[in-house]
C-alpha cells in the first residue's frame, strides 16, 4: 500500500492508504480522534482549542506520495473530504 504525505495548515501526517482521497479521509478521522479529547464549555471554545492545538484542518488538504510542501500535490477541499469520510465511515443500510 502506498505511503501518502498529508498536510493542512499545521497538520502533517503520513499514512499508508489505497489512494490520496483515502489518505485525506484518514487525516480527517485523525483530527476527529484528537478533538474527541477536548473538554470545552461551548462549540466555539472547542474550535479555538482545536486550532490552538493544531488539530484543525484548514480549507484544503494537500496529499502527495513524495513528501510535504509539494507544488504538484493533489488538493482536496476539506468539505469534500468530510463528505468522503461520511461515505467511508457510515454503513450503507
Amino acid at each position: 500500500m502506498p505511503k501518502f504525505y498529508v498536510q493542512s495548515g499545521p497538520i502533517r501526517l503520513i499514512f499508508a492508504a489505497a489512494d490520496a482521497e483515502q489518505a485525506a479521509v484518514m487525516a480527517f478521522q485523525w483530527t476527529c480522534d484528537q478533538q474527541a479529547e477536548i473538554e470545552a464549555a461551548s462549540p466555539l471554545d472547542h474550535v479555538l482549542v482545536a486550532e490552538e492545538q493544531g488539530w484543525h484542518l484548514e480549507d484544503e488538504v494537500a496529499v502527495h506520495e513524495q513528501g510535504f510542501d509539494r507544488w504538484d500535490a493533489q488538493v482536496f477541499e476539506t468539505r469534500d473530504v468530510f463528505e468522503a469520510w461520511l461515505r467511508w465511515s457510515v454503513p450503507v443500510v
